[in-house]
Formats: structure tokens, C-alpha cells, sequence
């Protein structure tokens, strides 16, 4: 048994031991009368001072005092200020309660959007493959000149505006992608554009190019920093390149789902300029 219950549990034997004690001295006076009544029935001449002699005099006051000290000593023990030992049973619960909560409440990793912004502090990727009739060369040349790039990289739905890009390990690029008229998306940085401002971080020519993103926006579920891996490989066959774009650290307001649905739109606009 834990310290806390046994403490708990002597704490109500003194409880009910005390009360006993009450019990036994209110039951003594009722008991001490009866027996003084007995012994002096019938005899004018014992005043109530020899009754109450009697009384002391006989068993019950032994009775009595046996039952005034069970009283003080139940009572005294039950009622006494909780000590840590007992405390801490209260504590252990409410670390336990805690523990339960979080184990139910757990949120479940949906996709996350604008307008459901479900708070979700683990690390994401978010991905799409595909395999491209075409060169890795000619895949590189696509994403590093800022002409082509805006023909295919904006998701099908979207236009393209690079405002500054600096294909380069440290150079930086911004560009604003805007959503037609009338459209139901929302935009991150204003209500119909997302304005994405970023740095290269790795160039390997026909084989990999990683940008770290971020994007505009004064909501602070889209901050922080994204990073953007383009992977190109040889199909087995040697027909074709494998082309992957992987995103890191996504932002909890993007949701995954339709993040990677644009993706996928993305390498098929791609496909189209390059096969």
C-alpha cells in the first residue's frame, strides 16, 4: 500500500475511533443516572451531590473517561493540517489526470488550412514524384532561369511574378503568385497572392537544387522557414529523369493535402515545358 493511502486510511480509523469516544461518553451520563437511580430508589435522603458520587464511584465514570480519551485522541488525529505525505496523493492524481487528458486530445495530423488551423508541432514533408521524358540538363536549365521557371512553376490556377532571383549558393529570389480574379483561394500574404521570398542553399547542376522559403504573410501560422529539395535522377531505363520535390519544416497553416496537390500540378506544368 502507497504511504499517501495508508496515511488516508488512519486518518479515518481515528475518525470513527473518536466518534466512539463521543458515543461512549454521552452514553455514560445516560448510563451513570440509571445506576445512581438504581442505587438510591426509594431513598429521599441522597441528594443529588451523593448521586453524583455514586456515580464517579462506579464503573461508569471509568467508562467514561476511556470514552473522553478515544474522543480526543480519534478526533485530534482526524482533524489535525494535512502533511505532504498526504498531499501528494492529491498531486499524483492531478499529474495523472493530466497525463489521460493528453493521451486523448492528441489532435490527429488532418490537413491544415487557413481556415482550419489545427495546431500540429511536429516536423512535416510534403512531396510529389514524377518521371519526366526528358534530361536532367534540361530539367536543371528549367528550374535556374527565371523565364521558364515562371511558366511552370506557379500551381495550375495561379500566375507567376519573379521580382528578383539569384541562381547562385546565397543568392536570393522573391516571387508573387496570384490568384485570378474572383478565385476561391485564399492567399497567404494578401487575399489573393502568395509572395515567396527565399535563398539558394545547394546547386549541383543536373542533379539537386535546395532553396530555403518563407513566406509573406502576417499570419503566424505560415512562418518560419521551409526548405525546398529538387532531386533529379536517371530513370532505371534510362528513359527519362526521375524528378522529386520534397518540402521540409512546412508551415502549420498550409495544408498538406492541397500542398501536395500543387506540387504534383507543379512537375506536371514541368513535364509540359520540357518533354
Amino acid at each position: 500500500m502507497k504511504k499517501s493511502s495508508l496515511a488516508w486510511t488512519m486518518r479515518g480509523i481515528s475518525l470513527l475511533v473518536g466518534l466512539v469516544g463521543v458515543w461512549m461518553v454521552l452514553r455514560s451520563t445516560e448510563l451513570g443516572l440509571s445506576q445512581a437511580d438504581t442505587l438510591t430508589s426509594n431513598r429521599e435522603e441522597f441528594s443529588s451531590s451523593t448521586r453524583f458520587w455514586l456515580v464517579q464511584q462506579s464503573g461508569i465514570a471509568a467508562y467514561r473517561t476511556l470514552g473522553a480519551v478515544l474522543a480526543g485522541v480519534g478526533l485530534f488525529q482526524a482533524l489535525r493540517p494535512l502533511q505532504p505525505i498526504e498531499l501528494s496523493r492529491f498531486t499524483f492524481d492531478e499529474e495523472s489526470d493530466s497525463r489521460r487528458s493528453s493521451e486523448t486530445s492528441t489532435p490527429s495530423p488532418v490537413g491544415l488550412t487557413k481556415s482550419n488551423p489545427v495546431v500540429d508541432q511536429q516536423p512535416r514533408q510534403d512531396r510529389a514524384i514524377r518521371k519526366i521524358s526528358a534530361s536532367s540538363q534540361k530539367i536543371y536549365w528549367a528550374l535556374v532561369d527565371p523565364d521558364v521557371l515562371v511558366r511552370w512553376l506557379p500551381p495550375e490556377g495561379m500566375r507567376g511574378r519573379i521580382e528578383k532571383f539569384e541562381p547562385q549558393v546565397g543568392g536570393a529570389y522573391r516571387m508573387v503568385l496570384t490568384y485570378p480574379s474572383g478565385s476561391p483561394n485564399v492567399g497567404k500574404s494578401t487575399t489573393d497572392t502568395d509572395i515567396v521570398e527565399g535563398r539558394f542553399v545547394e546547386l549541383v547542376p543536373g542533379e539537386r537544387i535546395v532553396q530555403a522559403v518563407r513566406f509573406d504573410s502576417p499570419d503566424p501560422s505560415f512562418a518560419g522557414e521551409m526548405r525546398m529539395t529538387w532531386t533529379l535522377e536517371a530513370a532505371s531505363n534510362g528513359d527519362g529523369t526521375i524528378v522529386t520535390v520534397s518540402c521540409d519544416q512546412v508551415p502549420n497553416g498550409i495544408g498538406k493535402k492541397e500542398h501536395e496537390q500543387s506540387l504534383d500540378s507543379t512537375l506536371r506544368n514541368l513535364e509540359r515545358i520540357v518533354s
